[in-house]
């Protein structure tokens, strides 16, 4: 594997040709009128009311129980701006996410051994996919989280390379961060980590490995005690119900539905949808006590305009996703054919491109010809033109068929997980030649992980959730090669004389 030092010239140059091809990608969506939205913050469900945001940053956070508080941190402190500048303050943050993320894919290429001109070619690929332009000017967590794992990728690389101390602190802050982010990393998936990584190094430095560890543990543990504290959950999320309700439940036909809620097989939540406002709920679920605080009580978040949406953070959304999460397991012991269908409803919308996510469809029209090439030439979709408009409706069965299916990626995702599986499994045997195992194991683990996560609780946003892997599965192929063309070459005698750079290309 390729080690830390000086970059060569010819990654120097390298780096530059993918800066100089994201600029030009960027000023071409531009001109073909892509427009930053800064919809999300809100109609997001993620979000708290802006208004307390600004005004009450740290009490608004700390009745924050529907999301992990990172992100919202993040737009309260971008809304410490004047106003008119809020909107092309995350502008700029959100094209630097893509130019970082960009830059990130191709130096793990880099010093994986890959040579400048296919890691350059590889990091555009990533960076100038129609997925990535969408979601850069769509403003959710969804853009940032892919950074960060990308950016955890190169983080261990890096400790891997020396094992210096602060570059554990780097990476496990870095995972640290993915968990306070988004709800599908959780406190066991941090502390597994935390887990391999003292294991990795019980003969070295692992007490120290785990004094490090302990500052992201304990900023975890505190938000899930927070939640506890507010919504009477440990958990970083109270919407786990809601997602599991989606892809069991309401796969149910409402005929069927109502014939277990007469029954007592279900509750009577089972006849009301999903992401219902909250007087959907009046007579169903007994109203939280009033607390006094605005982002608990409201049952709509008011914006500057006077217009309004759903405050999903109202209390009651706890209680509801309990009911939901309840009413669900019953379904899957009853009826587990609902939930084998919701799941291959959701495998199905996962391997759909990511561009076709239904709420980036406003700019997606204007990259439709660039959109429908890049879908069938590298996704492997069959049909041309745009998806369906509109938000899944899972009860009438949200499916496009085959056609729509990126079929590449599902050879691609396919090859990645057992070639990985292969690799990790004879890798003791292959002796110190190319990328570290460890290495090789996160990429791996979170391609599987994230696949699982993404299909077996949540139905209806799948294609999204491909943007967090798809650079993971790109990386991994990469260091599948490597590992394999070194093998190759020490067996043939050819151990060669330049760099590990040399190795792919």
């Amino acid at each position: 594997m390729r080690r830390s030092g000086p970059a060569s010239p010819s990654s120097r140059w390298g780096a530059l040709a993918v800066v100089a091809g994201f600029v030009l990608s960027r000023l071409a969506a531009a001109s073909a009128g892509v427009r930053f939205d800064a919809g999300p913050l809100r109609s997001g469900f993620q979000i708290l009311e802006l208004s307390e945001l600004r005004d009450d940053l740290v009490g608004s956070l700390a009745n924050l129980h529907s999301q992990p508080p990172l992100f919202n941190l993040f737009v309260g402190l971008v809304l410490r701006a004047p106003q008119a500048w809020e909107e092309p303050v995350l502008r700029v943050v959100y094209l630097a996410i893509g130019l970082a993320l960009a830059l990130t894919v191709y130096a793990v290429l880099a010093r994986l051994g890959v040579r400048p001109v296919p890691a350059a070619a590889l990091a555009l690929l990533v960076a100038l996919s129609p997925a990535s332009i969408l979601f850069e000017n769509w403003a959710h967590y969804d853009y940032p989280v892919t950074l960060l794992l990308c950016l955890s990728v190169l983080a261990l690389q890096r400790y891997e390379d020396g094992h210096r101390l602060r570059r554990a602190v780097v990476f496990l802050g870095l995972l640290g961060a993915l968990v306070l982010t988004r709800s599908t990393f959780q406190l066991l998936w941090y502390l597994a980590w935390v887990g391999v990584l003292l294991v990795h190094r019980r003969h070295a430095d692992w007490k120290r490995i785990g004094a490090v560890a302990l500052v992201p543990l304990v900023a975890i543990v505190a938000v899930y005690a927070n939640v506890l504290r507010v919504a009477g959950t440990f958990t970083s999320s109270t919407s786990l119900g809601v997602s599991l309700a989606k892809i069991t439940t309401f796969q149910l036909p409402e005929d069927e539905r109502r014939a277990m809620v007469a029954s007592g097989e279900l509750s009577p939540l089972a006849l009301v949808p999903p992401f219902t406002p909250v007087p959907g709920y009046a007579e169903l679920l007994p109203a939280p006590a009033v607390t006094g605080v605005p982002v608990l009580d409201d049952e709509v978040k008011t914006f500057d305009d006077g217009t309004t949406w759903i405050n999903f953070n109202n209390l009651l959304y706890a209680d509801v996703s309990d009911a939901y999460l309840a009413d669900g397991l019953r379904t899957v012991r009853a009826r587990p054919g609902a939930y084998v269908r919701g799941v291959a409803l959701a495998v199905e919308t996962f391997f759909r491109p990511p561009s076709d996510f239904f709420a980036v469809s406003g700019n997606r029209t204007e990259l439709a010809g660039f959109n429908t090439l890049y879908n069938r030439a590298v996704q492997g979709v069959v049909t041309s033109g745009e998806p369906e408009p509109g938000f899944p409706d899972v009860a009438r069965q949200y499916r496009r068929g085959a056609a729509r299916t990126a079929w590449v990626w599902v050879g691609l995702y396919a090859f990645a997980v057992i070639g990985g599986a292969v690799e990790l499994w004879f890798g003791r045997r292959r002796g110190p030649s190319g990328p570290p195992l460890l290495l090789l194991a996160f990429l791996w683990s979170n391609v599987v992980y994230l696949v699982a996560v993404s299909n077996l609780v949540e139905v209806g946003e799948n294609d999204r959730f491909r943007l967090y892997s798809d650079p993971l599965v790109v990386l991994l192929l990469a260091a599948l090669a490597v590992a394999w063309r070194q093998r190759h070459r020490i067996r043939s005698g050819d151990t060669g004389t330049g760099e590990a750079g040399a190795v792919v290309g």
